[in-house]
């Protein structure tokens, strides 16, 4: 009875919405031009670091390295050699710069971000020396978002290809059955396997709701969808593809020739070894399309 409850109040508010002007122009906060508010992307962190060094972040904190057991003999991790650097808007990496030689704009996931990982490990990095064989002074504005969708990676370029004007766009899709999903109350969600932190029981039946739409014809349909936007978005810019499955080939490829899987601090993400040689894939792609074109 509950649930038909609120199914009620919300035919209700749908019947009300439909009797408003949808003629008038109102664009969403979420859709204006320009590289997206991470604050309003990123769970509504208001604390989201800018502009500084950070030793932790996310999944990668303290009081979990406190308690970890080194994985293998290879693992070096300790609490002064990761460094996470933040730029002015909130992303991991140097600020954008439009006096650069070649600019990238590269979108994807915690993996993309790096979580665990320090600055030079992350294979945006990586990515960035092979580059600057070519381009000196070349920029990577790397706005992967932990957490994110591939909506959230759609919707970033979308508002931020006319702005940021990349020579190139590099994707990394993330897990398909991962959505955006904004709540009754405007707040925006990255919907994945973490559970809302807060007391408001209305939003956790609607993350409830929304993971009931989740299937595998659904994932499928979000994930194609998203590609065809990201894709006539690019039409004019070299536009660089791949998904976080090729980055799990790469970590069985690795495991089997080390015995040992690599792995970042945090002991969730992908290690070091991974990161770089995903760099290696990505610019072997780059420098096939990009003499191509």
């Amino acid at each position: 009875m509950r649930i038909l409850k609120h199914v009620t109040q919300q035919l209700i508010k749908i019947k009300k919405r439909s009797q408003s002007n949808y003629l008038v122009d109102r664009p969403s906060k979420f859709w204006i031009n320009g590289i997206p508010n991470i604050n309003e992307a990123l769970h509504g962190n208001p604390q989201h670091p800018k502009s500084t060094v950070t030793k932790w972040f996310g999944m990668d904190t303290e009081k979990a390295f406190d308690k970890v057991s080194p994985p293998h003999a290879d693992w070096n991790f300790t609490k002064d050699n990761v460094n996470y650097t933040f730029n002015s808007l909130g992303y991991r990496g140097s600020e954008p710069d439009k006096d650069a030689d070649y600019k990238v704009l590269l979108v994807g996931d915690s993996h993309g971000f790096g979580v665990g990982l320090d600055d030079k490990q992350i294979w945006a990095h990586q990515f960035k020396m092979l580059l600057q064989e070519q381009y000196a002074n070349c920029n990577i504005i790397n706005c992967s978002l932990p957490g994110g969708s591939n909506d959230w990676i759609s919707r970033l370029i979308s508002c931020a290809i006319e702005t940021v004007k990349p020579d190139c766009v590099i994707v990394c899709y993330t897990y398909p059955n991962r959505r955006e999903a904004i709540w009754d109350s405007g707040y925006l969600w990255q919907l994945n396997m973490t559970i809302p932190d807060n007391d408001v029981q209305t939003e956790y039946e609607e993350f409830q709701s929304w993971f009931m739409t989740v299937n595998e014809h659904s994932d499928e349909y979000n994930l194609v969808k998203n590609q065809k936007l990201v894709q006539a978005m690019c039409k004019s810019t070299l536009l660089i593809e791949s998904n976080v499955t090729q980055m799990h080939i790469i970590e069985r490829d690795i495991t089997k020739n080390l015995n040992y899987i690599d792995v970042a601090r945090d002991l969730s993400h992908f290690g070091p070894l991974v990161h770089r040689k995903f760099a290696r894939y990505m610019f072997d792609k780059f420098i096939r399309k990009h003499d191509v074109t």
